[in-house]
């Protein structure tokens, strides 16, 4: 007949259950701070795979929309912050790239806001001809059209910039400013119409005066 453990083995097989819990506990612990650091890695590369993919046009939209390099840099940096820190909410019912340039061009446009960029007025901008029409293309002209886009409401130049400098579509642009593409159109339109009467004040300004 089997004798019953003494007190004393009791206390040592509770020590080494304790030991063995704690032993488990302490693996357990440290697997978990592995995978951690991990994801950590991992989470770092793709935001880097995300930044080397999308900088450059990022930066592209904030210098047009700025006007200015270093806010344009500073902006940049600013939007990938926010990429960063939002990307777990990033939902995928869009591109990620669309995601971004919708960040990017709301990040903009309160950013133009801040700076209070003089503006067309509205009734400035009606009964001109919708295309710009432009004399031959050079430097001088780059520059007045340069100008010209720098005095658009940021909502209005965001969508020229989107559409006839960065080439995206209407619906293309739809999805980035969360508007519909007939908003993008007219939008278009009217600063189309707001350019094209700036761009003939300044030609005007340029031709020879009559003698």
């Amino acid at each position: 007949m089997k004798s019953k453990p003494s007190v004393r083995e009791l206390r040592q097989n509770d020590m080494m259950a304790g030991e063995g819990l704690s032993l488990s506990l302490t693996e357990q612990g440290v697997g978990k701070e592995v995978s951690d650091k991990a994801r950590d890695r991992e989470r770092e590369k793709e935001l880097e795979r995300i930044y080397k993919e999308h900088a450059p046009m990022v930066y592209n939209l904030c210098f047009r929309m700025l006007s200015n390099r270093t806010d344009a840099q500073d902006a940049t940096q600013e939007v990938f912050v926010k990429v960063y820190n939002n990307l777990s909410k990033f939902a995928g019912r869009s591109k990620l790239s669309t995601w971004i340039y919708r960040i990017t061009m709301n990040h903009c446009i309160d950013r133009s806001r801040r700076k209070r960029v003089p503006t067309v007025e509205l009734e400035d901008w009606m009964n001109t001809s919708e295309s710009l029409h432009a004399p031959k293309t050079n430097h001088d002209t780059r520059i007045a059209l340069e100008r010209a886009v720098e005095t658009l409401p940021p909502s209005y130049r965001g969508v020229f910039v989107l559409h006839d400098i960065q080439g995206f579509s209407h619906e293309e642009i739809s999805d980035i400013l969360k508007i519909t593409p007939g908003s993008s159109k007219s939008l278009l339109h009217r600063s189309r119409m707001a350019l094209r009467k700036k761009l003939k004040e300044v030609w005007r300004l340029d031709e020879p005066t009559p003698v």
